[in-house]
């Protein structure tokens, strides 16, 4: 698919920088911009909207492909029920997840202007259920490598190692009014023993250690 386009740009990739108007990141920028302008142009016409697309999925799917085993060390928190001035631990905040359509746990990755991890949880926790975190603790990491592989419908898997935190206290009420990037369909408490289906299956095994961590009250390496 593309073979002759793919060769006449070649062609002028050659011609460029045999001119010298052609470096490394000038070739980035100008195939990011073509990826970009074909979307607009062939996305309506698979009955797709280009802006309807969570920018996660087009940042996955552009800087990897379909396939790809990608590493991932991210971040996720769980949000327990607040009932008048309690939280109730064993009742947690799940999200139902655009990208595959299943129930999961509010996730996320450090990103370049986040100056610790615990920024991120507070960032993550804004964007995604609109609550702002006032206390929470590292309880839990998953290692394991059999868990912690996880394919998206596009075709991509990620191993993802990640830090679990439990948020202790928060403010604000669940919403995804602040989830500019629709990574999330519907916001809802679940009992921790009764999980929702379908459930994507590489978060069983932080909800796993989780568990652990509240039976024990120690921080589980998984």
């Amino acid at each position: 698919m593309f073979e002759r386009e793919i060769q006449s740009l070649y062609a002028r990739v050659q011609k460029a920088r045999a001119r010298g108007e052609l470096d490394t990141r000038a070739y980035l920028v100008a195939t990011h911009e073509m990826i970009k302008l074909l979307d607009e142009l062939a996305l309506p016409i698979l009955g797709t909207n280009p802006t309807d697309l969570p920018e996660h999925i087009v940042k996955r799917f552009r800087g990897y492909g379909p396939g790809t085993l990608m590493p991932s060390s991210g971040i996720r928190f769980m949000v327990p029920e607040r009932i008048g001035h309690t939280y109730d631990p064993r009742k947690v905040l799940l999200q139902f997840r655009t990208d595959s359509k299943e129930w999961g746990i509010p996730s996320g990755q450090v990103e370049e202007n986040d100056q610790n991890e615990l920024a991120t949880v507070r960032r993550e926790a804004r964007e995604e259920t609109g609550i702002t975190i006032t206390h929470s603790e590292l309880i839990a990491r998953s290692s394991e490598k059999a868990r912690c592989i996880h394919t998206y419908p596009t075709g991509d898997q990620i191993r993802g190692n990640d830090n679990l935190y439990r948020v202790l206290a928060f403010e604000g009420e669940p919403s995804l009014s602040k989830d500019d990037e629709r990574e999330g369909l519907e916001l809802r408490y679940f009992d921790i023993n009764d999980l929702p289906n379908p459930f994507v299956e590489m978060h069983r095994y932080p909800v796993e250690l989780f568990m652990e961590h509240l039976r024990t009250g120690k921080f589980i390496m998984g």
